[in-house]
């Protein structure tokens, strides 16, 4: 005698088999298709659940031909799309092949009509932001992962208003979940009375998580006054002597870029298409483009001349070029690599890239805090050390404090800066935004600031690290399983 199946393995088969179906139809990495496939089959409730709320990448369809579209509108519109003119000599192979690469795939150029300055201290940037904010005269905008409106951060936010006062047009673009504190706190109201347009950007909730991962995240950094001054890299709208103390990892140690000249505009289509994303007149069915002011910037070019490229990334666009443009530049170094993440959760490709330019003789360093606000990224880090670390790949802990600097080094000559943290969320989940900069001084710049993290840093010995706990080493390969799915 035959025995029917029970009704809710039934359900079980069928769910499981069509998500199975669906996942193999997107085409995902084979380690991440088959993470997904093995928690759909041995966890039949939490399994479908933890998918539809985690296992897509998308932000919509939609929302991706939107964003190209208005991309393109605002490149065309501030004279972005074409660039000035940079002879492909200037960047050196095999790097002009990289950059016309990413030029078609983005739409933005090598751009050379650039000033620039590279703040450290967190004082300094917040000090900085709120004066270039005391004098913008047309309007400012401001899109940040994390606003924590305590400590300096409000003398900021009070320039915002002061601003708003004189009539300047101000917005303020913040994620809805990495500024939690800044949307609970009287803030919003007090700017929105002034004036301010303040929006969230990608919004959580319980139902949108059905038609939306609700853990794909805004990270990107950004502050532009006038068209004339703007701001990137890796610092939250914190002050660090309040943000997080009671995690015990220290102060937070950022770096950002401030950048007078054409990457200015180029930045402003970027906060264009975010903010109009995420405003309610983008979801409308008359999407009115012209949302933001289109004047070309009246002063001239500046004196300085600095080769720039941007590079949004995330998954309102097509691929992944950042990763890419990464991996490539590192199977293409030939004296030295510099890594500098708080989260470094390195994929094969990855691994491969620095594991090889090591064996080849090119001097690989990694950088990374000696401790975590998060135990999840602890470990799964550290699950790549052993392999790095017989490879000769140098590995370094900075015990200066929480370094939340973002930057990968290629020999002298190029360096990728901003947002991206090395790891699978950055890559491939978080709206993200990187300067690539084809600059010898800007490097070297560069070095200078990761040789005074190096100062306050201490190299894994490779035999010590052997020796660690079993404990340790479980930890790390069994939280190393997740990386595909983070």
């Amino acid at each position: 005698m035959t025995w029917p199946l029970s009704i809710p393995l039934e359900l079980h088969i069928i769910v499981s088999g069509a998500l199975t179906l669906r996942i193999l139809y997107r085409r995902l990495e084979v380690n991440t298709a088959l993470a997904w496939i093995v928690m759909l089959v041995a966890m039949p409730l939490a399994g479908p659940i933890l998918y539809f709320l985690f296992g897509d990448h998308s932000l919509g369809r939609r929302r991706v031909k939107l964003s190209a579209d208005i991309r393109r509108f605002y490149q065309e519109a501030h004279a972005v799309a074409h660039g000035d003119g940079v002879p492909p000599h200037q960047v050196g192979p095999p790097f002009d092949a990289l950059a016309r690469s990413l030029t078609a795939e983005c739409g933005f150029p090598v751009l050379s009509h650039n000033s620039w300055s590279i703040l450290t201290d967190a004082g300094e940037i917040l000090d900085v932001m709120g004066r270039d904010i005391d004098q913008a005269r047309h309007d400012c905008r401001l899109e940040f992962y994390i606003i924590d409106p305590r400590g300096r951060v409000e003398a900021v936010l009070e320039a915002v208003l002061r601003a708003a006062a004189r009539g300047v047009a101000c917005k303020i673009l913040a994620d809805d979940y990495g500024s939690k504190p800044f949307f609970r706190s009287p803030w919003p109201e007090r700017l929105r009375n002034a004036g301010v347009q303040v929006v969230r950007s990608l919004p959580v909730g319980l139902l949108r998580s059905f038609s939306r991962r609700s853990d794909l995240r805004n990270h990107r950094k950004l502050l532009i006054c006038d068209r004339r001054v703007a701001y990137i890299g890796s610092a939250n709208l914190v002050d660090p002597r309040l943000f997080k103390a009671a995690s015990d990892v220290g102060q937070w140690i950022d770096a950002m870029m401030r950048i007078e000249g054409e990457m200015v505009d180029a930045l402003t289509c970027v906060f264009a298409a975010d903010y109009l994303l995420e405003d309610g007149g983008a979801k409308s069915a008359g999407l009115v483009l012209q949302a933001l002011p289109l004047d070309r910037r009246p002063d001239p070019k500046p004196a300085g001349h600095a080769l720039m490229q941007l590079l949004p990334s995330g998954p309102e666009m097509l691929g992944s070029p950042i990763y890419a443009f990464i991996v490539a530049a590192i199977f293409n170094a030939r004296e030295r690599v510099r890594v500098v993440t708080p989260y470094f959760i390195p994929d094969d490709a990855i691994m491969l890239a620095l594991t090889g330019a090591a064996r080849r003789g090119v001097t690989v360093e990694v950088i990374v805090p000696e401790r975590l606000d998060t135990w999840i990224g602890h470990y799964a880090s550290r699950a790549s050390y052993q392999d790095l670390l017989a490879a000769g790949v140098s590995i370094l802990q900075f015990s200066g404090g929480l370094l939340h600097t973002k930057a990968v080094l290629i020999d002298d000559e190029v360096s990728v800066f901003g947002t991206v943290n090395v790891d699978p969320r950055s890559f491939h989940l978080n709206l993200e935004l990187s300067l690539i900069l084809y600059e010898p001084r800007i490097s070297a710049a560069l070095h200078a600031m990761l040789d005074g993290y190096v100062a306050r840093s201490a190299a894994i010995d490779p035999e010590t690290w052997a020796r660690r706990p079993a404990t340790q080493r479980f930890l790390e390969n069994l939280l190393r399983l997740a990386a595909p799915l983070l």
